[in-house]
């Protein structure tokens, strides 16, 4: 027998533990197995995004590449394209897909990082510990919530590329690399740049520090063996992704991320990458960081509100507005909007510096190192020298927006730093004196700074006051004068009632982040007697047994706070959370032409994709946008210039969502048209310019890099007679020659045009249109769109995607031999 008695109880142990993990997911969304759903802002986004694209995926089995259901149209690499080279996440990748979402998000959030303190060579009860600080670090239910999908896949895989990496510089060099391609192929496989861009730089950490150590140790050697294969294994794994990193790269170019090409007035150039205002928008105070330790601190979420009979309603209740306080945010920091704090739990975060104080240096410093890089980038433009010369001098940093996001980094340390220092006791390589005094400096360092907020409580801080007062105090004066009221104006009462109001709220904030730090405090002094009770071998006499203890105590303090958020109430029936269509939508898809579009201000047009579901719309929502209709969004369709919505051919504008609220626009330019003329560009900021005051129905403006070979145009007739998102064609007649402009979005890559199946020169007209000259006669005119060189990528990343499934093949065939040698040795 391959298998001993040892082997088996391992094994029964891992299954249980894993069972666990499932119990305890499935409990905490138990609504799911009920047949209900969470109303996630971003699914439901998703949904109406890629709505075209998987209509016509079903109706013809071919994967367009390209939508027209949003911004007019866009390529889908971002949204929803098939890449068959992607096997590893087409064959390893699927079994997380034997659990339904949300209660797999955290089943196998749990599971990854658990299976992630094994490589780095811990036990798997101390992994338990690991794995629920991770997966109940409230970020989690707060991604989950919004429905941010690849954001939380690429969350479970990074615990295991950082495990696999940890592995191939720390022992066998072989299995770690096979084992870093492999989760390293899921990680980017995910499709969340953002998230696996910082978890590369935490590795660069772990790679520097363990290189000097080796240095000192004169292992240089090894040092380079298992860099060369660490590097390798990160090769084949973005080898094996090649595909929709290629087109991803080469799509970006044109994208926000990419930057604008209009110029500045006191510029030279246009951007490039994204605006560091833009970029910096969402940047996590630097006060506001203590969150990660008392939830509270800032006030929570920004929809959290005051008590109905707190404070602020008691100070305005003497004049009948007691109610005002529900609907005033209790959250006050500096981003502009936050679903929730990011929660560590205070029990983790007390292990975690517990184990700064036991760990040796090796193993410490670059997780420091990697939790303080992390904690300056989320902090944004509250830090902006440093966030200045990451964007100018760092690779790719500056792609990215919502820089707080880095904090996931810290989501990770914590818990990993929490089990090392876990680890460290159990083994017993800290004698007791040492072990009791980095006790006594943790706990004293934890209570003490939970003491502070405790104790000073209001004295801390102002809490919002003078900018509540102010704010307050200008809109009490605009009620009161809007009332008739101006002698109550004239004798203050405005001012009375504001500062009343913002002392409460001040009072009732500092009241919630003692309430909460208190809370803090007693979750601290549970793990610190643990702990303590182990450390004497009084109370808690076997490892295991601390640890099962230890976990009890974070997941009970995690799902405390996490519960806040988002719980069983957060759960609908799935027929309520369906998009369905309303009467105006209803109306509007009697119109079966497939060429106009909708421009729906019911919602925010510009940041909602809901309308793509149902109809072409000229909105749509997307972080990576192209760049040039961005710029018309900005320039021009934010103000509802007719022209532009006439060549963007907006037929129907949605104002309210019954049925009298379409209106519908007869002046639509239409699929296509020919124009008499053409207006010369010499820059990108006149060409957008001159776009909102030409007559788009007989002039067109283009730039000299497209500009036709002749002058002479004849007007004549085009209609569209098929429409498919990457295939369309049209036909057309002319006496003369003719320019055609199409009201189709134009790339510099990706479409193909013919004129009766001879390939012509694709044109960009009016700053974002598709556009081509036209010989004399009746003419078939087709645009394709396909992925520039997308057999040979496709086949370069399927050659890749085969060496981590080979090299995944032999690492089990190890693992097996191993076990095998063990039992023949014993």
């Amino acid at each position: 027998m391959i298998f001993d008695s040892e082997i088996v109880k391992k094994g029964l142990q891992s299954v249980a533990i894993i069972a666990f993990f499932f119990v305890i997911a499935a409990l905490y969304f138990a609504p799911q197995f009920g047949g209900e759903v969470l109303v996630q802002h971003d699914v439901q986004q998703y949904e109406g995004m890629s709505k075209d694209i998987l209509d016509n995926r079903a109706a013809t089995g071919e994967d367009a590449q390209w939508t027209g259901g949003m911004f007019g149209g866009m390529p889908a690499y971002l949204i929803n394209v098939k890449y068959p080279s992607q096997a590893v996440k087409g064959t390893i990748g699927k079994v997380v897909k034997i659990i339904d979402t949300p209660a797999s998000f955290l089943f196998f959030a749990m599971t990854a990082m658990w299976v992630a303190m094994l490589l780095f060579g811990m036990s798997p009860w101390v992994g338990l510990i690991a794995a629920l600080a991770y997966g109940f670090s409230t970020y989690f239910l707060l991604i989950i919530g919004a429905g941010h999908i690849t954001k939380m896949w690429a969350l479970v895989y990074a615990p295991l590329m950082m495990g696999g990496a940890y592995y191939t510089l720390r022992q066998n060099v072989w299995v770690g690399g096979a084992l870093t391609a492999l989760f390293t192929s899921l990680e980017i496989g995910a499709n969340h740049p953002q998230i696996t861009y910082y978890f590369i730089l935490a590795m660069a950490i772990m790679w520097l520090s363990e290189g000097i150590y080796a240095w000192r140790e004169k292992r240089m050697k090894d040092f380079s063996k298992r860099t060369a294969i660490l590097a390798l294994a990160g090769i084949v794994a973005v080898g094996s992704n090649l595909s929709p990193l290629w087109q991803t790269m080469q799509h970006t170019k044109e994208t926000t991320r990419g930057g604008s090409e209009l110029v500045a007035k006191d510029a030279e150039s246009g951007t490039q990458g994204l605006d560091l205002e833009y970029a910096t928008a969402w940047s996590y105070g630097r006060a506001e960081s203590l969150n990660m330790f008392v939830p509270d601190f800032m006030g929570g979420a920004s929809t959290d509100t005051f008590a109905e009979d707190g404070p602020v309603a008691e100070a305005l209740k003497p004049y009948g507005l007691e109610q005002m306080a529900q609907y005033m945010p209790r959250y006050r920091g500096e981003q502009p909007y936050t679903a929730g704090p990011t929660y560590l739990g205070a029990a983790a975060v007390f292990l975690a510096v517990l184990a700064l104080m036991l760990l040796p240096n090796r193993q410490r410093w670059w997780i420091v190192g990697a939790s303080v890089l992390a904690l300056f980038m989320s902090w944004g433009h509250h830090m902006m020298w440093f966030t200045e010369l990451l964007f100018d001098f760092l690779p790719g940093y500056n792609k990215f927006r919502a820089v707080s996001t880095a904090l996931v980094v810290v989501q990770w340390t914590v818990p990993l730093l929490a089990a090392m220092g876990v680890a460290q006791v159990i083994k017993q390589e800290v004698d007791q004196k040492r072990l009791r005094k980095a006790l006594a400096w943790a706990t004293g360092v934890c209570v003490g700074v939970l003491a502070v907020m405790i104790i000073g409580g209001r004295q801390l801080g102002d809490y919002g006051m003078q900018e509540s007062g102010e704010m307050l105090t200008e809109q009490f004066r605009q009620m009161l004068e809007q009332q008739g009221a101006q002698e109550y104006v004239k004798q203050g009462l405005h001012e009375q009632l504001a500062w009343s109001t913002a002392s409460g709220i001040a009072e009732e904030r500092a009241a919630a982040m003692r309430g909460d730090a208190w809370r803090s405090l007693l979750f601290v002094v549970m793990a610190a007697v643990a702990v303590a009770g182990y450390s004497q071998r009084k109370v808690i006499k076997s490892g295991a047994v601390l640890c099962c203890v230890l976990t009890v105590i974070v997941a009970a303090d995690l799902i405390n706070v996490d519960t806040r958020y988002l719980n069983h109430d957060s759960f609908v029936d799935a027929f309520t959370a369906k998009i369905t269509p309303t009467e105006a939508d209803k109306l509007i898809m009697q119109d079966k032409d497939p060429a106009y579009r909708v421009l729906n201000l019911t919602v925010s047009p510009f940041n909602d994709a809901t309308t793509s579901y149902f109809h072409r719309s000229v909105g749509g929502y997307h972080g990576a946008k192209l760049a040039r209709y961005q710029d018309m969004i900005d320039r021009h369709l934010s103000y509802l210039r007719e022209g532009v919505l006439d060549m963007l051919n907006v037929r129907y504008v949605i104002e309210s969502p019954d049925a009298e609220g379409v209106l519908l626009r007869e002046t639509a330019n239409g699929a296509a048209w020919m124009v008499g003329s053409v207006v010369r560009a010499s820059s990108a900021e006149e060409e957008i310019e001159l776009v909102g005051r030409i007559d788009t129905k007989r002039e067109a403006v283009m730039s000299e890099e497209y500009l036709p070979e002749n002058f002479n145009f004849s007007k004549g007739t085009v209609t569209l007679e098929e429409y498919r998102p990457n295939y369309l064609r049209y036909e057309a007649e002319s006496a003369g020659d003719a320019l055609i402009i199409f009201s189709e979005i134009f790339t510099k890559q990706g479409w193909t045009v013919t004129i009766d199946g001879v390939e012509a020169r694709p044109l960009r007209a009016d700053y974002i249109l598709r556009a081509v000259e036209m010989p004399a006669g009746k003419h078939t005119i087709e645009w394709s769109y396909r992925a520039p060189n997308w057999a040979l990528v496709e086949g370069i990343a399927m050659a890749f995607s085969a060496a981590v499934l080979i090299g995944f093949l032999l690492t089990l065939i190890y693992f097996i031999r191993n076990a095998r040698r063990q039992k023949t040795q014993a």
